[in-house]
């Protein structure tokens, strides 16, 4: 094989390459993009420990997010009992790794809420899942988590948590 023909096959392997090269570059990002365009399914859970005589649930028991978008979540709140009585809500993520990557922009959680007999409120979140959630090896692959919220009795939480 001549050299002019050896010099031609490298430079067109060479250029074979860079090609093979740049398409899975930019595969790889469109795919990282379409991740990060994919809405995450979060359920919404609710509780209220047995002290507490209140009714508690969220207006939809199921929300999609996409990374990036702020969203409303609205919640009822009832005292079903006969005397006033106050709660503070707390909260809890799962899969546990997913909780870094959502910020509470306005919650009505570790605010003592008091309820009149036979009151009844709204209760507003907003939040936002970080973006950043498609790109940590830990979070990538989740599509579906879940959002908790139990309520407790103001005082029996304080106590706990002044022992604790």
């Amino acid at each position: 094989m001549s050299s002019y023909k050896k010099k031609s096959l490298y430079i067109y392997l060479i250029f074979f390459i860079f090609i093979i090269f740049f398409y899975l570059i930019i595969n790889k990002y469109q795919n990282e993009k379409k991740i990060a365009s994919e809405p995450i399914s979060i359920n919404l859970l609710t509780s209220v420990h047995p002290n507490l005589t209140w009714n508690f649930e969220s207006v939809k028991k199921n929300i999609l997010v996409k990374p990036g978008e702020v969203v409303t979540i609205e919640y009822h709140v009832e005292n079903i009992g006969n005397i006033d009585s106050t709660g503070i809500a707390t909260f809890a993520y799962f899969p546990n790794q997913f909780s870094n990557y959502i910020n509470k922009i306005n919650c009505f959680c570790y605010d003592a809420q008091t309820l009149k007999p036979s009151e009844k409120n709204k209760f507003i979140l907003v939040l936002m899942i970080d973006p950043m959630v498609t790109k940590d090896s830990k979070t990538k692959d989740i599509k579906e988590a879940t959002l908790q919220f139990t309520f407790f009795d103001y005082k029996e939480y304080k106590k706990s948590k002044q022992k604790g």
